[in-house]
């Protein structure tokens, strides 16, 4: 994977080079000496802005389909240039057994709300967790897939939902998003959910050590994300 990923970054840019300088690379050139004002295509494909540092270019980055703030895109403990699936997690988190302690009670993809602020919020993974226990709830880990019903794309995500509590009695929103702050859990810009416009089936499995893993699905209609007004 790492020998092709840097024969795309090499691809890229060459790509952008060539639309820089305005050059047709089907055009033999009219000498063999450089001119004296030609531009260097950059010798290095993988240099550019790395904001992860996981050796992948944001630009490229993009093209891939990984996030460019997560060296791990899929969570599952290969870094991105190593991994030959790195938007589907290369061993799907195995769900917990155990006592019923809490229940997803609503999912959704879009028509997003923001009580806070009391106006559409921009279309998101959220789910709504229900704790029936008695005692808080911690260590949550949720595994998300994501299926494009045309084009038969695929992703798979584990995403330990770190510094989340479920107090006893509580019911509890968690996005995955692009926000920051608490219940918000980053999801990837590049991936499915942000890029394509065909109809999406997810599917959701939160698990707790301890307790009986819950999972539920939703279809998201085709025609991409909106943003809130």
């Amino acid at each position: 994977m790492a020998l092709g990923l840097l024969a795309l970054f090499a691809v890229i840019s060459v790509m952008a080079f060539s639309a820089c300088s305005g050059a047709n690379p089907s055009q033999a050139p009219a000498s063999d000496k450089p001119s004296a004002n030609a531009s260097v295509p950059p010798q290095n494909p993988t240099t550019g802005v790395d904001s992860d540092k996981d050796g992948i270019p944001d630009t490229a980055e993009k093209v891939l389909g990984t996030d460019p703030l997560n060296p791990d895109t899929d969570g599952d403990n290969i870094d991105d240039l190593q991994d030959k699936t790195p938007t589907i997690a290369d061993t799907p988190l195995q769900p917990t057994t155990g006592v019923l302690g809490f229940q997803i009670a609503n999912i959704l993809v879009e028509n997003n709300y923001d009580p806070v602020a009391q106006k559409d919020a921009p279309d998101h993974l959220e789910i709504e967790l229900h704790n029936t226990a008695g005692k808080d709830i911690s260590n949550l880990v949720a595994y998300y897939t994501i299926a494009d019903l045309t084009s038969n794309q695929k992703e798979a995500y584990v995403l330990p939902l770190s510094g989340l509590v479920l107090k006893a009695g509580e019911t509890k929103s968690i996005h995955f998003d692009q926000a920051e702050g608490s219940g918000h859990f980053r999801a990837n810009p590049n991936g499915l959910y942000y890029t394509s416009q065909n109809q999406l089936r997810f599917s959701v499995t939160i698990s707790a050590s301890g307790y009986e893993a819950q999972t539920a699905e939703v279809t998201k209609d085709a025609g991409g994300t909106e943003t809130a007004d």
